[in-house]
């Protein structure tokens, strides 16, 4: 056992850093794009929630391909391992080319259908284009990162994340405060840091890819699809849920926000813990009493680290908020998104582990379903109901979420106990 815990470390510390980096990325542009003016920081907040959906549906990408490559790695066949990277890249570039032609095209307009005034949406549209424009490279280097780990080299992305966020900081604020080039500054700086990323990656690949071809992997496809429907059920969901908030008021929908900005590390060490069921779960494909390991083993760090984090945060949690706000109502309603989080840390573990559970078994559709139906019919409605029947207001919101969190943990592990009584 004490081998399985070693091997999921291996993998998860880094790319729990490796998140963590990302994160910060976004940090260091708000930051810097707070010193143009508030409607440069609403435009580029704004635009950020739509680049953090173009986000997940990479980060779902590479856990399908960690997932298939692991098994090629498993089986030890190279030349399936480097047809399989080859699909990884292809079907990449295809996803991300579109979104890159959307930002470009529609991202002003986009911005506009959210509700934003005319001036947050030109200022959040430039931003889009820009970075959006160039997301390319940021599904490079998430989708080239799933290829080296799960070939065996764990640490080098979390490297090259680093190296990307040294250099985005020193361009962008080069950007603002030498050559006063504003959000076009920023923007840039970031495309460029992701650029210089993705061609050390590139060079470091070990593995000599197969000749292009136009028809794409259907193995590759039936785990990318619903591991990307997963993510993005989840965010239109979160977009639904915001616009619940938004009706109690500005003071809980800061609240709110300030909440899920500090509980989000809450929920990084079972993201990286995540990542490295896919591969070794993928890798164990047929031995059974190896994949049981590695789902106990996993679970078992989740909930240590994640109750480490979600305790700290908790305890520190009036400090913290201060730092944000020292409105009464918006700070209660941030303590209670602490509270919540605290509360539904062994559920939240359980979903994001037996996910990634499924997805390296190749099933990518359960979690799919799961999440489809604990958003909708479970988070949403619970919320709505409450909202609409009680008094019970803002709590109404995180009664939801943990009762998603709960049922979709729930037909998880019964679905997992099932396939193994078989």
């Amino acid at each position: 056992m004490k081998e399985t815990y070693k091997d999921l470390l291996k993998i998860a510390l880094p790319a729990m850093a490796e998140n963590m980096l990302q994160m910060v990325m976004g940090m260091v542009d708000s930051y810097l794009v707070a010193f143009l003016g508030l409607v440069a920081l609403s435009g580029v907040s704004v635009a950020s929630n739509i680049m953090a959906i173009y986000q997940a549906i990479f980060i779902a990408l590479a856990a399908a391909v960690a997932s298939l490559l692991a098994q090629a790695v498993g089986q030890g066949d190279q030349e399936r391992i480097s047809r399989a990277a080859g699909e990884a890249l292809k079907l990449t570039v295809l996803l991300s080319s579109i979104l890159g032609l959307l930002s470009i095209l529609f991202g002003q307009s986009l911005l506009g259908l959210l509700g934003t005034e005319p001036a947050v949406a030109e200022a959040g549209g430039l931003y889009l284009a820009i970075v959006g424009g160039g997301i390319v490279f940021l599904g490079l280097m998430t989708s080239l990162g799933a290829i080296l780990r799960a070939t065996g080299r764990t640490q080098l992305p979390m490297y090259i994340s680093l190296l990307s966020n040294f250099l985005n900081a020193v361009l962008s604020a080069l950007a603002v405060f030498v050559l006063d080039w504003g959000i076009a500054g920023v923007a840039i700086g970031t495309v460029l840091s992701r650029l210089i990323a993705c061609l050390i990656l590139w060079q470091s690949l070990e593995i000599s890819l197969p000749p292009l071809t136009l028809h794409l992997d259907r193995k590759l496809m039936a785990l990318a699809l619903p591991a990307t429907g997963e993510r993005l059920m989840m965010r239109a969901g979160d977009v639904v849920v915001v616009s619940l908030i938004t009706g109690l008021g500005t003071a809980v929908l800061a609240g709110n926000a300030i909440g899920e900005t500090l509980t989000q590390f809450n929920y990084m060490p079972a993201l990286g813990l995540a990542t490295a069921t896919v591969i070794l779960t993928a890798e164990a494909q047929g031995q059974s009493e190896k994949i049981d390991a590695v789902r106990k083993a996993s679970l078992v760090l989740s909930l240590i680290f994640m109750y480490g984090v979600a305790v700290t945060v908790y305890l520190l949690g009036p400090h913290l908020i201060g730092l944000y706000t020292q409105d009464a109502v918006a700070s209660q309603a941030s303590m209670l998104v602490l509270t919540s989080s605290l509360i539904g840390v062994p559920f939240t573990a359980g979903t994001l582990i037996y996910t990634a559970l499924w997805q390296g078994l190749g099933n990518a559709k359960l979690p799919f379903y799961a999440t489809s139906i604990g958003m909708w019919c479970v988070r949403i409605l619970v919320a709505y109901l409450l909202l609409t029947f009680t008094e019970v207001g803002f709590a109404a919101i995180w009664i939801g979420t943990v009762l998603d969190n709960v049922f979709r943990a729930g037909l998880l592990v019964r679905s997992y106990r099932r396939k193994n009584k078989r």
